[in-house]
């Protein structure tokens, strides 16, 4: 099939293995890197939630004992009344048995301190990291201190002051404010503390009160400080014990702690943003949860240098207000190890061996594919016509030997019906000569520059065969076929039948200027009567002659000499030497017929219509409708053109019966709209083909009653030079014509034979006069013109006249004083659509011409 995709028998068996290996490779592939995405996801969900759950924990357990220490605080400095206005002595003592106590118990724990509403404060510390000597410092503001924050090297007030803050008031500090705002139990924001230091601190706060009976009194905040840097030590063991990056930030997006060595602060003492960390996996968050509040856990994964990083975003929230976020963040190679490795390690060895096996397999597949590939060879050859090409040696699998034993007995076989066939082919099975593919090979084979083409024809050999049988007619045929090899022969010649009664002739050594003489001598073999049961019988040929070209092929000529044998039938002589302008002319109607059948197909013929005027009042009687054709460049064809080729190929009885029905059609649907007169007559024209048709009369008699159109007022106007054959049929269709009602008119009278006699035995009742005498019409030789002998001839048969091709006013006066009675010419208007026909313009002229008579 052409335009389909062929491939090799090699490549339609070797492409499914391959395809089938990549597809099980990429299968294998797809499913382990699915599997493998599967499990890192199900892992990492469960470590993740377990390392959350443990942090949290953790982080309860981290954040409930400074807070229960806090609120203890409170409730001792309340209960035994340690309170006392600007004077921290008291508290003082507490606080440091208390610290030396809870530190060892509680390492997060940095500071127990206290912060009044006179602005005094005090606090324990744990101060390893200033190297005292016993690793606390006592930091007091009172009436004793001159109302400055000293910072003591020891635990009491006799040790050395090594630090002094002021002005210093802790009613100021970001813990106090809040709880003396809502004195409840609380933990404050993060904050730097204002010594040297400024480590990240964050206080489990509550409100101590001065019991006075039943009257308690807000009197300061207890603080319990903690370093944050001491949890994220812990997180730096899970970090190193799970391979995970643990993070604690607030609902700012802010970092609290996280598991790596580096501060969160950044170079102006401010705590980091998750986007300004430097770990991918808050920099994802930071532009993942933008805003958005995470009211349980979620789990997160996107890619980070070539792996795949998992991150799961817990709440955490206290009913101390804290409401924070636990971030972990596990990579997918700390989940599963070489798990992945030992996956591509086993995945690469399947490859190896699948694609040995492949390469096996194509091996073996070609061992055996060659032999039935050489014999597909073999066919191709023959196909060029080489019955020689070597076929495969035995081979050892049984059905491709028997495959080749079997195509070499069919190409035997094959050989001889090929010859056989070809004979068939090239020779003539009743005559014996080259048929026409031999003669066209043939001529090919021995072809030179010059010589020439000939193809005669029998002239009436289809009256021969109907007279005498078709057996007879073949005789005929084999006794010119041997009349004309004799001739042929001694001439160097190729001779051939190449349709039923043509015999092509093909003469190599004959110049120019002898081809005519040539074809004498071939009318000279057709002198002598050829005898057929008896009885002699004349022939008579025609013979189309083409010369020999360089450019031309063997086929082209024969179809040349083809072109010239159908001009020499209605040449005198009955011969015709190939021209040119003959192809174009016949090129011309071929494509004038296909444009006549796609206008028949799809209604492209359009109907104009010229009016007709009554010479006697000017006024408008009727119209005669013209067909009109357009080619595809839109240009009009003209009808000198088109109807004989209509009507030689049987396409004008189709082609009348549209236009019959356009012209009935308009003129109906304008009568009905008032645009023309309920009296108007309609002309049309038809073939003598169609008059010759028995079927026409009742086709028309169809027409007008599905038109609605009266017969009376309908005109058929039929050329006089089509009637001279006296055709019973054609007569018998006019007469009925007339007795429907409709007028005949004979058209362009005056240009065929004329005579009364044959005038008699037509039933019109109009003529119209041929334009070609009017236009001879001069007031010197009006009385002595053809027209006038026609007017003097309507006035004793009794019919109308109208002239035709009336262009001046001169003409018009003319034939109006001889007696016609109507007119139609380019004066009164030129054919056109009938909404485009200017009837008022043509009145009025003729109105004028009338007056001026």
């Amino acid at each position: 099939m052409p335009g389909l995709l062929k491939i090799s028998f090699k490549k339609a068996l070797i492409t499914p293995f391959i395809l089938v290996f990549l597809c099980s490779i990429g299968t294998i592939l797809w499913l382990q890197k699915k599997h493998y995405d599967d499990l890192a996801l199900e892992i990492s969900e469960k470590q993740l939630t377990s390392l959350s759950y443990n942090v949290i924990q953790s982080l309860d357990i981290y954040l409930e004992r400074p807070m229960a220490v806090a609120d203890a605080l409170a409730h001792a400095i309340e209960y035994h009344q340690l309170y006392s206005a600007n004077d921290a002595l008291a508290i003082e003592d507490y606080l440091l048995s208390s610290f030396k106590s809870l530190h060892t118990e509680f390492s997060q724990i940095d500071l127990l301190g206290f912060g009044g509403e006179l602005g005094e404060f005090l606090a324990i510390r744990n101060a390893k990291s200033i190297h005292t000597p016993n690793g606390y410092s006592l930091m007091v503001k009172d009436a004793n201190t001159s109302e400055q924050l000293n910072v003591y090297q020891g635990e009491n007030r006799q040790s050395r002051v090594i630090d002094t803050i002021k002005p210093y008031d802790p009613r100021l500090r970001p813990w106090y404010q809040p709880v003396k705002e809502n004195p409840v139990a609380m933990w404050s924001k993060l904050y730097a503390n204002a010594d040297a230091d400024q480590e990240v601190t964050i206080s489990a706060l509550a409100p101590v009160f001065s019991s006075d009976g039943d009257i308690r009194t807000f009197v300061g905040v207890a603080a319990v400080d903690v370093q944050i840097d001491t949890f994220s030590l812990f997180l730096n063991e899970l970090k190193h014990a799970h391979n995970a990056q643990v993070f604690i930030i607030d609902n700012q997006r802010q970092l609290i702690a996280q598991a790596d060595d580096e501060s969160i602060l950044d170079a102006n003492g401010q705590r980091l943003s998750m986007a300004d960390s430097s770990h991918p996996a808050l920099t994802f968050l930071a532009q993942t949860l933008d805003n958005t509040e995470l009211t349980e856990p979620h789990l997160f994964a996107f890619p980070y240098q070539g792996d795949t990083l998992y991150v799961m975003v817990s709440p955490y929230q206290t009913n101390t207000n804290l409401s924070w976020y636990v971030v972990v963040s596990i990579s997918t190679h700390a989940l599963l190890g070489d798990i992945p490795m030992i996956s591509n390690q086993t995945l690469i060895a399947g490859l190896i061996l699948g694609g040995l096996g492949l390469l096996v397999g194509i091996v073996i597949i070609n061992r055996l594919i060659l032999p039935m590939s050489e014999t597909a060879e073999a066919a191709k050859q023959i196909s060029n016509g080489s019955w020689d090409y070597p076929l495969p040696k035995n081979n050892r699998i049984k059905e491709i030997s028997l495959l080749v034993e079997s195509f070499s007995s069919m190409r035997s076989h094959l050989q001889a019906s090929f010859h056989t066939l070809r004979e068939q082919l090239t020779r003539d099975n009743l005559t014996k000569l080259y048929s026409r593919q031999g003669f066209i090979e043939t001529c090919n084979a021995m072809k030179s520059d010059s010589g020439c083409m000939m193809l005669l024809g029998v002239n009436q050999f289809r009256d021969i065969n109907d007279s005498l049988g078709h057996h007879q007619g073949d005789i005929l045929l084999s006794v010119i076929a041997e009349r004309l090899k004799a001739w042929v022969l001694l001439e160097n010649g190729v001779l051939g039948r190449v349709a039923g009664d043509e015999f092509a002739i093909y003469l190599p050594d004959v110049q120019p200027e002898q081809q005519l003489c040539y074809q004498h001598r071939i009318r000279q073999i057709f002198n002598a009567p050829f005898v057929l049961q008896g009885e002699p019988l004349m022939l008579q040929v025609s013979i189309g002659i083409a010369p020999i070209t360089e450019e031309d092929t063997t086929d082209t000529t024969l179809r040349n000499a083809g072109i010239a044998h159908s001009h020499a039938k209605f040449d005198c002589q009955r011969c015709c030497i190939y021209t040119p302008d003959m192809a174009e002319s016949s090129k011309k109607k071929t494509r004038l017929l296909s444009t006549l059948r796609n206008a028949i197909d799809n209604n492209k013929f359009e109907v104009y219509f010229q009016p007709i005027i009554e010479l006697g009042s000017g006024q408008t009687l009727g119209a005669e409708a013209l067909l009109r054709l357009r080619d595809d460049e839109g240009r009009f064809i003209s009808p000198l053109d088109f109807i004989p080729i209509a009507e030689g190929s049987g396409l004008i009885s189709s082609i009348g019966r549209i236009m019959a029905e356009k012209s009935l059609e308009t003129v109906v649907n304008a009568i009905k709209q008032r645009r023309l007169p309920a009296h108007f007559q309609l002309h049309i024209n038809v073939s003598v083909i169609e008059l010759a048709s028995a079927s026409y009369v009742d086709e028309l008699s169809e027409l007008l009653k599905c038109a609605g159109f009266p017969a009376r007022q309908l005109t058929v106007e039929v050329t006089e030079s089509r009637l001279a054959d006296n055709d019973p049929i054609t007569l018998g269709n006019l007469s009925k014509i007339r007795a429907l009602g409709v007028n005949i008119a004979i058209d362009d009278f005056g240009t065929g034979y004329s005579s009364l006699a044959y005038l008699h035995k037509l039933p019109f009742n109009s003529l119209k006069v041929d334009k070609a005498f009017v236009d001879r019409l001069t007031p010197d030789n009006a009385e002595q013109s053809v027209v006038a002998a026609i007017t003097k001839l309507s006035s004793s048969f009794g019919f109308t006249l109208v002239a035709e091709g009336i262009e001046t006013p001169l003409q018009a006066k003319l034939v109006h004083e001889l007696g016609c009675h109507h007119a139609q010419g380019y004066l009164y208007g030129r054919p056109a659509p009938l909404e485009q026909w200017p009837q008022l313009v043509a009145t009025a002229k003729m109105k004028n011409l009338v007056g001026t008579k």
